[in-house]
This record gives C-alpha cells, structure tokens and sequence, in this order.
C-alpha cells in the first residue's frame, strides 16, 4: 500500500516529461522547416540571378603582366606560369679607380700585407672561420632550387617602372596549348610596343601555328619572330610571311623543315605575281631540307628584292641546289608565266615610264610572233606619248614668252600615258611646291619631284636580252648574305657559285647599280670539296675584298720602308 502513491506520482511525471518534449519538437520542426525554406528561397533567388546575368568580357588595358594573370584566372588555370624579367648577363665589374688610394696608402697597405704573412708565418695557428661572407658572384646569376625549371614567361620592359612598355616575350621549354594560345590572342595585340616573339620548343600544332599567325598579324609592330625547336607536322610556316605581313626577321632553326615546307615558303617570298616585301632575313638552319627544296627556295628569290640574308646551313643541300643559286645570283630566262606578267605590267605601267635596251624591245617583240596586239599597243601609246611631248615642248616656249612662273607647270594636266603612282608623286610634289614660297627657284622644283620613299623596282621591269630564244634578265643583287655552309656542296656547285659572283663583280664595276650591290659574304666551308680547291681559294680572294668587316693586314716595317722607297 506505501508504494501505489510513490509509483503513481512517478507515472505522472514521466507523463509531464514526455508532453514536455513532444511540444519541443514540434518547435523544433517548424523552426528547420522555416530554416530550410528561408535558405531554399535565398539559393533559388540567387540561381535566378547567376543564371540571368553573364560575366562581362574582359578588355585588357596593354599591362600584359595584369591582363595575362586575369584571363588565366578567368579560364580556370591552376597553374599559371609566372611574368619575370629576362635575365641579362651581369656586366664585368668597374675597374678600380686610381685616385682613390694615394701611393703612401699603397705603401702602408703593402707593407701591414706583408708584416701580417711574416707573423702568419712565425706563427702558424689554427684556421679561424671569418665572419663576413663571400660576395655574390659578378659573371652568373643564381636561382633557388627547381626555380629556373619552372614555366615562365620572359618579358623585357623598355622602361622598368612602365609595365605597359613591353617590347619582348620569351617563353623557353613548356608547352603552349590552346588554352594558352587564347589567352595571348588578347593580350599580344593589346601591347603597342611589342617588337620581338621568341617561342623556343614550345610545342606548336598546326592548329596554334595558324592560330598564332593570325596573332601576329594583329600586332602592329611586331618585326621578330623566332620559333626555333618547333616542328610542325603540317609546315605551315610560310603563313608568318605573306604578302601582307610586317615581318622583319623570322628565325626556324631545328623545326625539321622538309621538302614540303621549304616549296611553301619559297612560294611565300615571291611568285610570278605575288611577292614579299617586308622580310629581310631568313634563318633555316639546321633541318631536312634537300636539293629540291633548296632549289624551291632559290626560286623564290627570283623576284624577290626584299630578303637580305638568308641561312640554310647544316641541311642536305647537294650540287643540284648551288647551280640553282648560282643562276639566281647572275642572270636567268624568264618561264612562260614571268613572261606573261611581264607583258601586263609594262601595258599597266605605259610605255613612257619602262627603261628598256632596244635589246629587250627587239626580244619582246619575238615573244609571241604570231600576236601583233601588244607590239601595236605599245607603239601608239609611244606615239601618243611622242606627241604629248612635243605639245609640252611648245606650251613651255609660249609661257616663257609670256613669262609666266616656273611654279604654272604643276597646274598642267598629266600625260594619258602615266601610271598611277607617277600621278601620286606629282600630286605630292605640286602641294609641297603650292605651300612654299612664290619665289623659290629651280632647287625647290627638284626637291618637289623627288618622292620621300624609294619605290622598290620590279625585277620584270628590268632590262632584257634574248638570247638562244630565251629572255634573260639580271639575277638578284639584293641577297648580301648566303650561308650554305655544313651542306653537301661539290666542285660543280662550287663552280657555279663562282660565277654567279663573278657575274655580280662585273656589273658592280661597271657601274650599274640600280639592282643591289650582291653578295657581300658567302658561307661555304664544311661542304664535300677540299678546302685547298682552286675554286674555293678564288671564291675566297674575291669576297674577302667585298667583306664590310674585312681589314686588311698591317704591314711589317720592313714593308712599308719598301713601299715608301719604291714610290720615291
């Protein structure tokens, strides 16, 4: 009967205890149903907002360090390669300065030298570690551990404290794939002041190598290109260096150019009809390239007047390629094509204006013997231009007559015959003569007439001769640096080599000039002829002279005491 209470009241307040927590959890409930829908609501409205708006493009301001670390973080790179100056070699340390130790100081500082050997000497004790530390050295640079392995990318500034002052970019030894590709897409053009690309093993696919030549013609005054270590299966190279493109200097060294590429860039340089006008200096060296491809590239140069060193050392070049640059160099016969485009440039630019040799109007007119049209269209259009001349003649006399300035001749129309860049240069001639002085005198006239840029000459307009029935023309003069060194070159391709120069030698002394000075120094040691070959001693005496660089020996006293005796 004691333990029916008890158990009761311990049966009630387990009771109480259990509502107590029943209504704490349905509080619970409705307090995380309320979290989870305040918290769904928040992301639903923020998703609508991600999904509406779109990241704004990116529009880089020519800080290349700044715009290239944004858009690699805007594509996801975990990795990106660091923008670090290009390391230059330190310069030899100053020497020391005379004045700043007067010959007493020497003195004394020899004599405690040698006082402190003698005690060092006397006596001997144990080595003492010396406080200060070694200099840094002064002829190499150091780098931390793995540091210099580390992609980066070499810039040099024109001004250091001006980030926007970029002038180069060297990239050595890691991979530039798309991605890469796309983000310098946007930065390179943006940079004003860029002039040089150095991409060295960076492995180049056809589709970047297409990709970046489209870069480059972007940058407006990028003039260096070096893609030295790239091997491209497809050898696109030749779409750096089209008709349009402002490129200077192109290097390719090591990219195992073959057959197929060197016919593409020979191609580029020039054709019957198209021709590059910007490069002047073409580096080769070291690829696959054979006689066929080495005569394609000397084709090239047949109407080219641009390129002015060219390297194709260290290949398989034999026999076959030499003569060919041998004929290039002196003289050669026009084919079927040259001859057509000939024919349409000289009616386009007019008879009056074409300096020709009646050699050449003799051959030209045997070129097609059964066609009459183009020797009758040249010969109205000279009488034409006979009678506008003589017309000009009597205008003259008659305003002399009346005395009429000199300055009334610009007012006069221009003849039917001249071409459109003759009406260019008048044109610019008659403003720079309208706004000077009413009293200027024949020496302004001859300023006015002279045009500020020499307009270069098409090899299909210089003088002609027939020969055996074929149209020969001089051969390229503006080549003055040929290395075809470390080929596959015999005595017969020595030979003609030979001859080109000596062809060359023989025009520059008989004064004509008009196509280039040629070859001023040739390259071709280390190919298959003794070094003591008649020919190749010969070839060495001539260009030794028509070396810029070359001095001549000085002379021993004994000589110049002979010398002066044999002129008394």
């Amino acid at each position: 009967m004691t333990d029916r209470p008890e158990s009761r009241l311990s049966g009630k307040e387990l009771f109480k205890s259990a509502a107590k927590k029943v209504k704490m959890g349905k509080k619970l409930e409705r307090v995380m149903k309320g979290d989870r829908s305040a918290t769904s609501a928040t992301s639903h409205d923020t998703s609508d907002v991600d999904g509406n708006k779109s990241p704004e493009p990116y529009s880089c301001t020519g800080d290349f360090e700044a715009d290239y670390t944004e858009l690699c973080n805007r594509a996801g790179l975990m990795e990106i390669p660091k923008v670090v100056p290009r390391p230059h070699r330190p310069g030899p340390p100053p020497p020391p300065d005379p004045k700043s130790a007067t010959p007493m100081s020497q003195r004394e500082s020899c004599k405690s030298a040698r006082s402190t050997r003698m005690e060092k000497v006397e006596e001997p004790t144990s080595p003492v570690p010396s406080e200060q530390e070694e200099p840094p050295p002064t002829t190499y640079t150091t780098s931390d551990k793995f540091d210099y392995f580390k992609p980066k990318v070499q810039v040099e500034l024109e001004k250091p404290e001006d980030k926007k002052s970029m002038t180069e970019v060297y990239i050595r030894g890691w991979k530039v794939d798309q991605k890469y590709i796309d983000i310098f897409k946007q930065c390179f053009p943006a940079a004003d002041k860029l002039h040089t690309i150095d991409f060295w093993n960076v492995g180049l696919t056809d589709n970047t190598l297409a990709q970046f030549a489209a870069v480059a013609s972007q940058c407006l005054n990028l003039r260096t290109v070096k893609l030295d270590g790239n091997p491209v299966p497809g050898e696109g190279f030749h779409q750096l260096i089209g008709e349009d493109s402002m490129i200077v200097s192109m290097s390719l060294r090591s990219c195992k150019i073959t057959d197929k590429g060197a016919e593409l860039i020979g191609k580029a340089l020039s054709t019957a009809k198209t021709r590059n006008q910007s490069l002047c200096a073409l580096n080769l060296n070291s690829n696959m390239i054979t006689d066929a491809g080495a005569c394609y590239i000397a084709n090239g140069l047949r109407m080219n007047r641009t390129l002015l060193v060219l390297s194709i050392a260290n290949n398989a070049i034999g026999d076959e390629a030499a003569k060919k640059f041998g004929e290039v160099l002196s003289r050669f016969s026009l084919t079927h094509e040259e001859v057509v485009e000939r024919r349409k440039v000289l009616s386009e630019k007019g008879a009056p204006d074409v300096r020709r040799s009646p050699i050449s109007r003799r051959a030209e007119s045997r070129d097609r013997p059964g066609s009459q049209s183009s020797r009758s269209q040249l010969d109205k259009s000279m009488a034409k231009s006979g009678r506008a001349s003589s017309k000009a003649k009597k205008d003259k006399k008659e305003d002399d007559k009346k005395g009429k300035g000199k300055d009334d001749k610009w007012k006069k129309e221009p003849q039917r015959g001249a071409s459109k860049e003759t009406l260019g240069k008048a044109s610019k001639g008659k403003g720079r003569q309208s706004g000077g002085k009413k009293g200027q005198g024949a020496g302004s006239i001859t300023e006015a007439e002279t045009p500020d840029i020499l307009e270069i000459i098409n090899p299909l307009l210089e003088e002609a001769e027939r020969v055996d029935g074929e149209l020969l023309i001089p051969g390229n003069r503006a080549l003055i640096n040929l290395n075809i060194s470390r080929n596959r070159i015999g005595e017969a391709g020595l030979k003609s080599l030979l001859k080109g120069i000596q062809y060359q030698i023989t025009l520059t002394t008989l004064g004509s000039r008009s196509g280039g000075t040629g070859l001023m120094r040739l390259s071709v040691q280390k190919n298959s002829f003794p070094l003591n070959h008649e020919s190749y001693l010969k070839m060495q005496e001539l260009m030794m002279t028509r070396d810029p660089l070359y001095k001549p020996p000085s002379k021993t006293p004994d000589e110049e005491s002979t010398s002066q005796a044999t002129g008394s």
